[in-house]
């Protein structure tokens, strides 16, 4: 889980502030406000994993194409430096148990030379001790207090933001305990997951070659060969005490939403083809159609669900704008499905969200001790002048937002009093 996020001079951030992220960590805002650019911090670091580059900016099959290092440094102020900070609680690791790091804090600090990224200082440390065990400071090395310092060494050179591949005459111990930390900063990343906010259209027929994708796809594109696979390998998740089938939880959630009454899947044509049809039936009754036959809504949140319960337990989910083109009452539900899988999958989700009716479910579940208040963490951002700002909302034990900014759904109350003024306006206009 990661348990905090910091930015500097990154886009509209000129300094994000510590960022604590909870289970379940929800970015609201205006357009352009930042809460996007607050995702694609943590985006831009999976992808540049096992890249040799220091920051892999991105190309048009990547998570997201940032550009360069210009495009990305605050004002396009190509001298100042990039920080990117985050802390996170990790279990599992390849390494022995002696040598396990449970909880760290990762601070890395990048520069430009000649249209070249380069690390200016990194440093790791135990996030309870809140202080570094191991810092890279301008090619020097060294222990700050649990080792002898090593600065006189010879310069070494890093070819990641986060440590990994180190090489230079450092000695044995230094690239010992950068690694460990560089490849725990990799196992984290590897169960970080992300879902975009417009997903692929649903098609009439899908051919699925039996293979079994990590996840539905960053645009939902394997959305369908996963729920093949998961139905093939007979994939479980837990619910209330059980172990229930991964199709069983998406189904009811479907029913639960009113999207759809259930669903199956039908071959068409020869075996060999491997070409099969998504049949939807909308209710009891109604006869059962293709995806590419039922309101667009079902197809743009069904990678959701599946993501939800496709990805490992103990996984971070990233969400952008889950609610698009589901009716109300649907967008708020997806609040209860983030409860669900929060507490029964051990899931982190962060998501950006315009949705009001997702946020008042989660605060009447709130209220209603389905989930604790401080299992979430709730932020309003805003952009003043070409600078992003950021804003924790506080919400009590009972649901409560005392410092939501007003109007930012809109003016409801204002709404129907201007809406009544006219009615009564007309109707005098009519009667004179």
């Amino acid at each position: 889980m990661i348990t905090h996020i910091r930015m500097k001079n990154f886009k509209s951030w000129e300094d994000s502030g510590e960022v604590k992220l909870a289970p379940l960590t929800g970015f609201f805002g205006t357009n352009s406000s930042g809460k996007s650019s607050l995702l694609q911090m943590l985006l831009l670091l999976k992808q540049t994993i096992g890249t040799d580059e220091i920051l892999f900016f991105g190309d048009d099959n990547s998570l997201i194409n940032l550009g360069d290092f210009r495009e990305v440094i605050h004002g396009h102020k190509s001298e100042s430096p990039l920080g990117l900070e985050l802390a996170g609680e990790f279990k599992h690791t390849h390494f022995p148990q002696e040598e396990r790091v449970n909880s760290f804090a990762f601070e890395s600090m990048i520069r430009a030379e000649r249209q070249k990224s380069i690390v200016d200082r990194l440093s790791y440390g135990y996030r309870s001790r809140r202080k570094p065990e191991i810092i890279y400071d301008q090619g020097s090395v060294f222990f700050p207090s649990s080792y002898k310092e090593e600065r006189n060494q010879r310069k070494i050179e890093l070819n990641t933001c986060y440590g990994k591949t180190a090489c230079g005459p450092a000695s044995s111990k230094s690239i010992e305990v950068l690694n460990k930390y560089a490849s725990t900063f990799e196992d984290l990343f590897s169960q970080v997951y992300y879902l975009g906010p417009t997903r692929v259209p649903p098609q009439r027929y899908y051919h699925w070659e039996g293979d079994f994708p990590e996840t539905p796809g960053q645009w939902g594109g394997q959305t369908i060969d996963a729920l093949l696979s998961a139905r093939i390998d007979q994939r479980m998740t837990p619910y209330k005490g059980a172990n229930v089938s991964i199709e069983s939880r998406i189904s009811a959630w479907l029913q639960k939403m009113e999207l759809a009454y259930t669903f199956e899947f039908a071959r068409t044509g020869p075996r060999d083809d491997k070409n099969y049809e998504f049949r939807i039936q909308r209710s009891p009754k109604s006869i059962k159609v293709t995806l590419a036959d039922i309101g667009y809504g079902v197809s743009q949140f069904l990678p959701i669900l599946v993501m939800s319960y496709y990805v490992p337990i103990g996984s971070t989910l990233i969400l952008e704008e889950p609610g698009t083109h589901l009716h109300p009452g649907a967008q708020a539900a997806i609040a209860d499905l983030l409860i669900e899988v929060i507490t029964e999958r051990n899931l982190q989700v962060l998501i950006e969200s315009h949705s009001e009716h997702l946020l008042n479910r989660l605060q009447r579940r709130v209220a209603e001790e389905e989930i604790a208040a401080d299992q979430t963490a709730l932020y309003f951002c805003r952009n003043e002048e070409g600078v992003s700002k950021i804003d924790k909302l506080e919400m009590d034990e009972f649901g409560n937002i005392g410092n939501w900014p007003p109007n930012f759904f809109g003016d409801e109350i204002g709404d129907l009093f201007a809406m009544t003024e006219a009615q009564r306006e007309r109707q005098k206009r009519a009667e004179e």
